[in-house]
Order: structure tokens, then sequence, then C-alpha cells
């Protein structure tokens, strides 16, 4: 990757699963002013979502399926990259999955080639209020994005009052200190962007089994008969499935779709639901839910190419989810 005259601002605004990153993002686009922004995804399984959220709100965006694009995928990276500075973007934003190794990606990015066109800046992770005490408690991989992180974005801060006041005690008293925003449903000051990327060295903390369960392995794809694309994968402990509708599908009804959404939600080892679509009487719709996140949230989207979703479950194995 040859060196541009002027390198290209970055960010990476990681968090766990469902923290509300894309939101976060779409918020972002929708405030940032002039300039061309680009967004570089990375979502776990085959069907991409937060590409499609990403591009509602205007960006030139690239998604790497398929792995986590901290400590795999190199060439698909450098693929996407390359493609998104030929649009000659001012500023680009990486939003790596909800399993990604943030420490590890900042590495990869302040190193050539990259390096030579980016210019890595402020690293901030959305900290989901509501389930904070639990992933702190259990996931080490979620303190591995604290750490890696300059700043810390307190979102869901509406869910628990006594939980938000908990986590913002928590967050002013981490060492080294970090700047802490506060997120009204992914809402934040932009002004964090242009801030430098602090000079952080931390001793990796990855799960027991981490490094054999990174590798992503497809499984299998279906395509039905109404034109709708079925994947099903596995990998790192979680099963992906993930629906593509016929683009020629009839619009959704609402109430049929909030149903269907609840089904699948309730399926044993459900983690995390995140689909787009078509619905009747509101247009396009972005649908999220996050295990002992609450019930769905539902965000109005100003466009998309095409209705999907993806169900993320904890064991190998896909859950019998219809296309239909």
């Amino acid at each position: 990757m040859a060196a541009l005259t002027t390198r290209v601002p970055c960010n990476i605004l990681t968090g766990p699963l469902g923290a509300g990153k894309s939101t976060a993002i779409l918020k972002l686009l929708q405030t940032r002013g002039d300039g061309n922004w680009a967004v570089l995804v990375n979502e776990m399984g085959d069907v991409g979502i937060d590409g499609v959220i990403a591009g509602s709100g205007g960006a030139a965006t690239a998604e790497v399926s398929g792995g986590c694009i901290c400590c795999a995928n190199g060439v698909a990276v450098r693929v996407a990259l390359t493609r998104l500075l030929k649009k000659r973007p001012t500023r680009l934003l990486i939003e790596p999955s909800g399993l990604g190794h943030v420490a590890e990606l900042s590495e990869h990015l302040q190193k050539e080639p990259l390096s030579n066109a980016l210019e890595l800046r402020a690293v901030a992770c959305v900290v989901p209020c509501d389930r904070h005490s639990l992933l702190w408690a259990e996931a080490p991989l979620y303190r591995d994005m604290v750490h890696a992180s300059d700043l810390l974005i307190l979102n869901r801060r509406d869910v628990d009052a006594g939980m938000t006041s908990d986590v913002d005690n928590w967050a002013r008293e981490l060492y080294p200190p970090k700047t802490i925003l506060l997120a009204d449903r992914g809402a934040c000051s932009t002004d964090w962007v242009d801030a430098p990327r602090d000079a952080i060295t931390i001793e990796q903390e990855h799960a027991p089994g981490a490094e054999e369960d990174d590798e992503y392995r497809p499984k299998r794809t279906f395509t039905h008969i109404d034109g709708s694309k079925r994947t099903e994968s596995h990998g790192g402990g979680k099963a992906y499935v993930g629906v593509i509708f016929g683009k020629l599908g009839a619009p959704f009804e609402a109430d049929r779709l909030e149903s269907a959404c609840a089904t699948a939600c309730a399926f044993d080892g459900a983690e995390r639901f995140k689909g787009v679509f078509y619905v009747r009487t509101r247009g396009w719709v972005l649908v999220q839910w996050v295990r002992n996140g609450g019930p769905a949230d539902t965000q109005i989207l100003s466009r998309a190419a095409d209705s999907r979703f993806q169900l993320i479950l904890c064991g190998d194995e896909p859950a019998p989810v219809a296309a239909g």
C-alpha cells in the first residue's frame, strides 16, 4: 500500500456485541458535517448487517466477513482498505466485530504498509451500562477492549439509573485514565474523533482457548425458491445464522415481523439478533436485540439494498431458523 501525500485520519469504534457500535457510527455519520467519510465493518457471520446500517448514513462502506480482522484475513482487509481509500475519504471509521482483538488491530494499523496511508487517532469503546458488570466479570475480551481504548462511550444509560451511576464511577476510577463520553441512544459529541491515539501497551488477556477458536468456518449455504439466501456458519464457540431476502419479496407486515423476531430471539442459546427489514407501514427499519439487554430495539433507516438478518447463538450448531 503506497504512501499517500496526506494520511487519512482513522478511528476504531469497538465494544461488545449489542453495545450500540453500529448505532453510534450511524449517529456520527448523520452529524459529521462536510467530509467524505468511509466505514470498514467486520462481521463474524456471512450476512452483512452493519455495512447496510453504515451505508444508510451515506458513507462509502466495505465489509470483511468470516473472521476477526484484528488477527486474521490480512489480505481481505488490505483489499477492502484499498478500495475505500481509492474513494479518497476524509476519514475512515473501523468497526471490528464484538469479538475483535482491538489492541492487535491498533498495532497493525500503526505499522507499515497501513501506516503509510492511515493515521490512527482515538480508539473508542462503546460501554453498555446495563450489561457492563456482567461483562467485566466474565468476559476477558471485553476487558481487553476497555484497556486498549483511549475513551469510553457510556451507552444504554436509560435502562437503569443505578447501574449507570455505578458504571460512571467505575469509568472515572480507571488507570490509566480514560476520556468519558455520555451517549444518548448512541449519540454523543463528535469532537473525540480528532483526539490523538495514546500509546497504550497492555498484556493481552484472551479467554482460554481463544487462539484456537478464532478461526471462522463457513458451513452451509441454501438458496430458497423465493430467492432468499440462508447461510449457516460456526466458530469461536458460536453459531451464525443469516438470511438475505430476495429483492422482489413483499414488504413485511409489522405485527408478523415482530412475532418472527421474538421467536428467533427465544431460541436456546440466542445471544444477538440484528436485522434490516422493509416494513409496509414504516419503510426501512433496523431491529436489534441482545441477550440480557431487554426488549428488542427498533430504529428507522433512510435506505437499504435489501431485507436481511443475522442471529448469533452460543454453541456450534445453528438453530433451525426459517428464511420465509
